[in-house]
């Protein structure tokens, strides 16, 4: 009788997983894109088949990844997630998210509502990649990967691949795009993107692929503007926490070109007043591997370095005198005005809340590079 009760007691403990769900019973959304047009949410959600996640370590040829994209609208933004709910034929999680691709529109109105919004669902973590885009959202979102690996290995789901190889713009996740909307100083630099199909092809046919096309500045809870690949170089020097390397090319006096790659740049920024005018300072350390010399140049370890530290001082004030024409604190100075002369800051920025960048000057730019690697090339020291 005992042995009886024992095995009921067991069998009643073994109910609580009856109701539990198989996980190819449930949508897990994988990424979202979040649009606003006029006065409305518009909503895409990416779903991947089960099995396109489940091969994302196992590279595969029996076909293209399957990929579904719902879309939803409402008047706010749990009004667009609640309304792609009752043709979703059942239960859809959002904990799976992991990228979160914003539209041009949204950024410059509504960005502070909307990620408050998705925190407050607590599905959404602060861990998901951020992009910003003036792509359609649906094509962007559909894009595919190569070589039929899973989409969770493309850029939009994996972007410290690539950025660890071609250092050019840093990803940022959800947390880091938060210091942009809530600091009273803060400044976050949000990846854009668009899609080619000008790169690569399966046989003839076209592929949509993701691509990196420029950064937004994120500051007091919108966009301040946009600038574009040609103009950000001066950032990869100065403002990511960890830039692993970026081609540089040097023209020598002789007339040929040596390739460089640019390696862990840090830098350091500091502020001056003159007349009342903060006035930023900037050093900048890396290292050098040098990629490509003419066999018939004369270039030098010197030399190269010489020039190239003049190239990088180049290219981070004309970044500067770009950004600052569009009044786009780029670098983030405001943010260090803010913490280390803060008296001065809230004098420039009493009456105002506009970005302080038109009231701050760029002054010295040190560079000290270190040649550290010329393969297979025999460069003299002098």
């Amino acid at each position: 009788m005992k042995v009886m009760s024992v095995l009921l007691m067991l069998t009643l403990l073994l109910t609580g997983c009856w109701d539990v769900k198989e996980v190819q019973s449930v949508n897990f959304i994988t990424a979202l894109g979040v649009d606003y047009v006029k006065d409305h949410y518009v909503i895409y959600a990416q779903m991947l088949d089960f099995w396109e996640i489940s091969r994302q370590d196992t590279p595969s040829n029996t076909g293209k990844a399957k990929i579904w994209i719902g879309k939803a609208e409402g008047a706010t933004m749990t009004d667009a997630l609640n309304n792609l709910y009752p043709a979703s034929q059942q239960r859809t999680l959002w904990t799976h998210v992991k990228t979160i691709v914003f539209s041009r529109s949204l950024l410059e109105s509504h960005l502070s509502e909307t990620v408050a919004s998705l925190l407050r669902s607590r599905d959404f973590r602060y861990t998901p990649w951020v992009f910003g885009t003036d792509q359609e959202m649906g094509q962007l979102l559909s894009s595919v990967s190569l070589l039929n690996h899973s989409v969770i290995n493309s850029e939009l789901m994996d972007p410290m691949e690539v950025f660890k190889q071609y250092s050019s713009i840093e990803p940022i996740q959800l947390i880091k795009l938060i210091n942009g909307i809530n600091e009273p100083a803060g400044r976050a630099l949000l990846p854009s993107i668009t899609i080619t199909d000008e790169v690569w092809k399966d046989y003839n046919d076209p592929i949509n692929l993701v691509k990196l096309n420029g950064a937004f500045c994120i500051s007091k809870g919108k966009s301040t503007g946009f600038m574009d690949m040609e103009h950000l170089n001066g950032v990869r020097y100065t403002s990511f926490r960890k830039m692993y390397k970026y081609p540089l090319t040097v023209d020598m006096p002789d007339g040929s070109h040596v390739v460089l790659n640019i390696v862990d740049s840090k830098s350091k920024s500091h502020f001056k007043i003159k007349a009342g005018v903060p006035v930023a300072g900037m050093k900048i350390k890396a290292r050098i591997h040098v990629v490509e010399v003419n066999k018939e140049s004369s270039a030098t370890a010197q030399k190269i370095k010489e020039l190239a530290q003049i190239a990088v001082a180049k290219e981070v004030r004309t970044t500067f005198a770009e950004a600052r024409q569009k009044d786009i604190d780029i670098y983030g100075l405001e943010k260090k005005l803010y913490r280390k002369h803060n008296a001065n800051w809230k004098r420039l920025s009493s009456g105002t809340s506009n970005s302080l960048i038109s009231k701050i000057d760029l002054g010295d730019v040190e560079v000290n590079l270190k040649v550290v690697h010329a393969t297979s090339y025999k460069l003299s020291d002098h």
